[in-house]
């Protein structure tokens, strides 16, 4: 019996063809792979994007380097196209709003950062590994999957070829009708659209730098040079309380529990000798980046991104601080969350004393991402800096209590005990950190976090306000996994002082009584703060409305 060899049960030609529609199966994934939270949906991907054949045709037209090259070309734009979507995704997540390549590059670090308080560092790291990893992964596989189109059989090619062309020529006639019918076939083009139209979003901002320079050239209020002559040298304190915005007060499963905290806040007040007005303020921002909030209320001009930021902090506009320190006050800024690293935007904000997490010799423990517990920084900044000031102060801090990820919270203390912050020693706590992947925990601490954060307030400023006036303002609504994105970017200010008179003066067009702001009210921008307090504390008074008409 004659020996005969064994016949393999594939041949090159046939893995090269399994390989390479393989790899046509994740570019057609990839291409799709959605930038919006809403397109996390089976619907979004019944579509046919043209590149797909387009690319298969192109690669079978070249040869040699010319073949490697166009390979290299697609899926280096591919993994940018990914990189880009995926940074929208979150930005859209996190900030509702897609993510800006040229003004925010550094809310890498910022992300960063939070994460790996949140999950901890180690964690963190092979989280970014991973993900690294399996980048690099995708784009060689593509790269070999592509190159496979080199080793299939003629006849392969030639179906190839037939069945790309056809694809493309009859996809190029469906849009074509989508454009006469005004109807939409789920066939086109997308990355090469989406390419237009983020061109299109820089050249928007590169023109938004451009007016906003011509912003910066005319500053009406101070070349009046405002003295603030009607607080006749009182503390003025700005406190900025994070994530409080309109959803807490307006959304129905914190309704409940923000009307009854505010009244009981305003019966505190009250009872202390305090009055208190209220108002919505409208936050260029919303769902994060608190510095653009502090940096619009204090410079009047809408931060809307960081690239009109790296521009204010580089011009010499005069901020709110310098304002006051012009007019006799001394001036600090304490910002908690800002450690080991420089606070750039001092230079512009100018002021006598600044005061981060070092400076504030804080003792305990840290809570996750909140380096210390606000009752602790309020204390610090009584005993540290407002005790020791040689003139009036004007003062601008910033509350972190109710901080993303919101957990854990500190248990509040008898405010007499706290001293060096020792007190919170790692026990005086409650809660924890949450995943964001089940949102229903998060609503109840980020609620649990605002409460609380609003009576310490309440506490604080009965026990210390004295006759001085405090400004209290939320910097921007809370992140969407709270309660989706709300229709306005609107968030609560509160201005206390011992002196009603000085109450009356702020504009009745926004400002009612009580720690609630009328539902109907006109919301006041944040931009115009600046301005508000320059005008209507002027002896004798200067008409707001005058001069932010002359301001804009």
């Amino acid at each position: 019996m004659p020996l005969t060899k064994s016949t393999p049960s594939s041949t090159p030609s046939q893995f090269a063809t399994v390989g390479f529609v393989t790899s046509l199966l994740l570019l057609t994934v990839l291409i799709r792979f959605p930038g919006k939270p809403s397109q996390l949906i089976a619907d979004h991907w019944l579509y046919l994007p043209l590149e797909v054949p387009v690319a298969v045709l192109i690669l079978l037209i070249l040869q040699g380097k010319a073949f490697a090259a166009a390979r290299f070309l697609i899926i280096g734009f591919l993994s940018l196209l990914l990189l880009l979507r995926v940074g929208d995704l979150i930005s859209r997540t996190a900030f509702g709003r897609a993510f800006n390549p040229i003004a925010e590059w550094h809310l890498v670090t910022h992300g960063w950062s939070l994460t790996a308080k949140t999950l901890g560092k180690t964690e963190a790291l092979a989280l970014v590994a991973g993900s690294v990893t399996l980048l690099i992964l995708i784009a060689v596989f593509l790269y070999c999957g592509l190159g496979y189109l080199a080793h299939l059989s003629k006849q392969s090619r030639k179906r190839a070829l037939v069945t790309s062309a056809i694809v493309a020529i009859v996809g190029a006639g469906v849009m074509g009708m989508e454009v006469l019918q005004n109807k939409n076939y789920r066939v086109g083009m997308v990355s090469f659209d989406e390419l237009s139209s983020r061109i299109k979003y820089a050249h928007k901002k590169i023109k938004d730098q451009t007016e906003f320079t011509q912003l910066l050239a005319t500053d009406h209020i101070a070349e009046s040079a405002p003295q603030f002559d009607a607080l006749q040298g009182r503390d003025v304190i700005i406190l900025f309380i994070e994530s409080y915005g309109r959803t807490f007060i307006d959304s129905e499963q914190f309704a409940d529990k923000a009307d009854a905290r505010l009244k009981s806040v305003e019966s505190e007040l009250l009872d202390a000798g305090l009055s208190v007005k209220s108002a919505w303020i409208d936050s260029p921002i919303r769902g994060g980046r608190s510095w653009l909030a502090h940096a619009t209320l204090s410079s009047g001009l809408p931060l809307t991104d960081h690239a009109r930021f790296d521009r204010l902090i580089t011009s010499d506009r005069k901020s709110l601080p310098v304002l006051f320190s012009e007019a006799g006050w001394e001036t600090s800024v304490v910002l908690p969350v800002v450690k080991g690293v420089k606070w750039v935007e001092g230079e512009w904000y100018k002021v006598d004393r600044f005061y981060d997490r070092d400076a504030l010799e804080y003792q305990g423990k840290g809570f996750g991402y909140v380096t210390m517990p606000d009752q602790y920084t309020l204390t610090a900044f009584e005993n540290k800096i407002r005790a020791t000031a040689s003139r009036p102060l004007m003062a601008h801090i910033g509350l972190m209590d109710s901080h993303a990820p919101w957990g854990p919270l500190p248990i509040h203390q008898p405010w007499d005990i706290i001293n060096d912050g020792s007190v919170f020693d790692g026990t005086q706590r409650h809660g924890e950190t949450y995943s964001w992947a089940k949102p229903a925990p998060v609503r109840i601490a980020y609620g649990k976090s605002l409460d609380q954060t609003l009576k310490l307030v309440g506490e604080y400023l009965a026990r210390y306000a004295d006759d001085g006036l405090f400004i209290v303002v939320g910097d921007h609504q809370p992140a969407s996994v709270i309660d989706g994105w709300a229709p306005s970017s609107e968030v609560p200010m509160h201005i206390v002082s011992a002196d009603p008179d000085l109450l009356e003066r702020l504009p009745a067009l926004n400002f009612n009584d009580g720690m609630r702001p009328k539902a109907n009210a006109v919301a006041l921008p944040m931009h115009s703060v600046r301005d508000m307090l320059s005008t209507v504390y002027e002896e004798p008074s200067i008409s707001f409305e005058t001069s932010l008409r002359e301001s804009n």
